[in-house]
């Protein structure tokens, strides 16, 4: 099973060997792409992070609230469809997963979909959505940030002790 190594711009195979992860042979991988794909998808969250608490805001009755919100809807579809375009990066040239292309334009199409429901004043599916997304990018920030090839790091530097 071959992991991708970002930082090396590598893939690595269980067997300690390394290949070159969609080039030609010994060409490396490119890490730039999975580096711009890691910190787009840390700014979708921290934008859909404040999209809760400036809803919040609007609950709470604060003045200029829904201008934030809308403000901040457009910096959240601006993030998401440049996380579909690194995610594409990540895979071609980039060698690494396309996996992560389908999740990425999910989210951005919830994010449209979202904005449309909010500018239409449809509370009724525009609350329950906001918390989907919520949801969703956790679950992209954690598969984003986690070890490539699953499994705790502790339990990969066990298995590799001789």
């Amino acid at each position: 099973m071959a992991t991708h190594d970002a930082s090396a711009g590598t893939r690595s195979t269980r067997t300690g060997g390394q290949q070159a992860a969609g080039g030609p042979a010994g060409a490396p991988a490119k890490a730039w792409p999975f580096t711009a794909f890691r910190t787009l998808v840390a700014l979708q969250a921290v934008a859909i992070f404040v999209q809760a608490i400036t809803a919040g805001m609007i609950v709470a009755g604060r003045s200029g609230a829904k201008d934030l919100h809308g403000g901040t809807a457009t910096l959240a579809f601006a993030f998401s469809l440049l996380t579909v375009v690194a995610a594409i990066l990540v895979w071609k040239p980039g060698g690494g997963p396309a996996r992560i292309i389908v999740p990425s334009a999910v989210m951005l199409v919830l994010v449209v979909v979202q904005a449309v429901l909010g500018g239409e004043h449809q509370k009724l599916l525009h609350v329950p959505l906001g918390v989907a997304l919520f949801g969703g990018i956790i679950v992209m920030v954690m598969r984003a940030w986690s070890r490539p090839g699953g499994g705790s790091l502790a339990a990969s530097t066990a298995a590799s002790r001789p």
